[in-house]
């Protein structure tokens, strides 16, 4: 058996751990939202700068390189169309290759212009010396070269073009080229920019995908970890509890719900553990209770057993009374013919004052019986007083006893009231059969007295004949005030008989009291041995 501590526990600074479980599962989710939230962003933002990087390689590198390669065309197209008017030998087809150079040179100037607008990445000298050049080339070509092929002076036009016109235009070709790879050099730094700025925004959002990640998974291990550790006391403790061990706690301190669902649980026990051990408590106070109400179960049928044998000495005592008081009537009868014989013969009064002193001699014995006889049925009176005194003591003791057990108690209680009003009601039997015994030994007193008068009287008949008269009368006036004596005490010879009937009475009540007690207490016996069974089962 454990001692519950109720001292309550220090107030503690709340961590994660006293998170609800919602709350804690939402963190983890919310954590993953977050990190999604932030990648996409960054996902968005690299997706923005990739987008103005092609946008800018567009406008500045595409454009320029288109607008490069429209210019170099456009130049290849002049020559060759400025080589076929040389030698065109008709008139139609040199207006013609004429106008294609004219056109030539209109889009060679709109590459320029094109090229200008591009924002070019290239050198700014070698932009204006291709332009240079190309002026240059291009009055060669109108002032010289045109005029030459009009006139078909071939050998002219080609001597010119290659001392004047060639030169030029390898400068311009070197400025194209030089601005080509200038374009081609900016667009691969764009691009590799834009490949870096790439890498780098892959490089952020993977780490924080891994780093929110692994944050989300730490989190959501920490929160399944807790909460199974939790519920793992938690069944532990049931587990416990179900082998019927009930010193097992969770331990749990946390304010999150399996917390608070250990801290009820450990309540719980602690609440079992107080009722079992009451119950145990009243089971051995119960199994005390019913061996004493057993005991005196046992004394109350000892005295009703001892009660009811007095009853029967008592109901004997006064059988014997009453025949010693019809003794004591025939006597007097006896003794009323005596008289009315002397007054008829007074010869005969020897006669009869023998008889007399006969009748009385045994008249007195007979009284004095009688007397032994009231002394005898006081004593017993006595006995059954202070078996009745005894009984209640007992009823009470067992009214008190039944009081304690509670309810289970109820059903003795009742008994011992039985018990208790049956010896009440015997005790108020036994003082009255008392006081008729006292008026018994009273009248036997007076009955002697009467029959020692007698005896007196007889024996002074002997002497004194004269006076027969006179004693006879007086005589008669004993003999009546002894009749009268002897009905009383066969009155109260009868109220005896009566009373030890509701003595013998009471004391079959009071067995059968004893028999209901004795009943009572084997199921409080039981009950008490089940309950010590079923708390033996637990371990507190």
């Amino acid at each position: 058996m454990s001692t519950i501590s109720t001292a309550g526990a220090p107030a503690r600074r709340r961590s994660f751990a006293d998170l609800g479980v919602k709350v804690k599962i939402l963190a983890a989710v919310v954590l993953a939202v977050l990190v999604a939230v932030l990648v996409g962003t960054i996902g968005l933002r690299a997706l923005s700068t990739v987008s103005d990087s092609a946008q800018r390689i567009y406008r500045s590198n595409v454009a320029s390189v288109e607008a490069m390669g429209m210019i170099d065309a456009a130049m290849t197209q002049v020559r060759l169309d400025a080589a076929n008017q040389a030698i065109s030998t008709d008139a139609a087809g040199v207006a013609q290759y004429t106008d294609a150079v004219t056109a030539g040179l209109t889009e060679v100037g709109a590459g320029f212009a094109a090229y200008r607008a591009s924002n070019p990445a290239g050198d700014p000298a070698v932009i204006a010396t291709m332009e240079t050049k190309w002026q240059a080339y291009v009055q060669v070509l109108q002032g010289k070269l045109l005029v030459l092929g009009r006139n078909n002076e071939f050998a002219a036009w080609e001597k010119t073009r290659n001392d004047e016109a060639m030169p030029l235009m390898a400068e311009v070709i070197k400025a194209v080229d030089t601005l080509k790879a200038a374009e081609k050099a900016d667009a691969a730094k764009s691009a590799a920019d834009a490949k870096d700025r790439y890498e780098s925004s892959r490089t952020q959002s993977i780490l924080l995908l891994l780093i929110g990640s692994l944050l989300a998974l730490a989190i959501g291990y920490v929160v399944a970890r807790g909460i199974v550790r939790s519920l793992g006391r938690v069944q532990a403790v049931c587990d416990s509890l179900a082998r019927g061990d009930l010193t097992s706690t969770s331990g749990l301190t946390s304010g999150d719900e399996p917390g608070q669902m250990g801290r009820a649980l450990d309540a719980a026990m602690a609440q079992l553990r107080r009722t079992v051990t009451t119950i145990d408590g009243s089971a051995s106070s119960l199994a005390a209770a019913s061996e004493q109400l057993s005991s005196v179960s046992t004394q109350i049928a000892a005295s009703a057993e001892e009660t009811s044998a007095q009853a029967q000495t008592v109901s004997s005592a006064a059988e014997e009374i009453s025949r010693s008081v019809d003794t004591v009537s025939a006597g007097s009868e006896e003794m009323g013919a005596s008289i009315r014989e002397i007054s008829q013969n007074a010869t005969e009064a020897a006669r009869v004052a023998a008889e007399a002193v006969t009748v009385t001699a045994a008249t007195s014995a007979t009284m004095n019986k009688l007397g032994e006889s009231s002394a005898e049925i006081g004593n017993v009176i006595k006995v059954i007083t202070a078996i009745a005194e005894q009984t209640n003591l007992l009823a009470l003791n067992a009214t008190i006893e039944a009081a304690r057990a509670g309810e289970m108690g109820k059903g003795f209680a009742v008994v011992a009231s039985e018990v208790k009003d049956l010896a009440q009601e015997t005790a108020r039997a036994t003082e009255d059969i008392s006081r008729r015994v006292q008026a018994i030994q009273s009248d036997t007193g007076g009955a002697v007295v009467a029959i020692e008068e007698i005896s007196s009287v007889i024996a002074r008949i002997s002497d004194f004949q004269t006076t027969i008269a006179s004693a006879v009368e007086e005589q008669t006036a004993t003999t009546a005030e002894m009749n009268r004596s002897v009905s009383e005490a066969a009155s109260g010879t009868g109220s005896i008989a009566e009373n030890i009937t509701g003595v013998a009475e009471a004391a079959r009540l009071t067995s059968q009291g004893v028999t209901q007690s004795q009943q009572a207490t084997n199921e409080l016996a039981r009950m008490s041995s089940d309950l010590t069974a079923l708390v033996s089962t637990f371990r507190y």
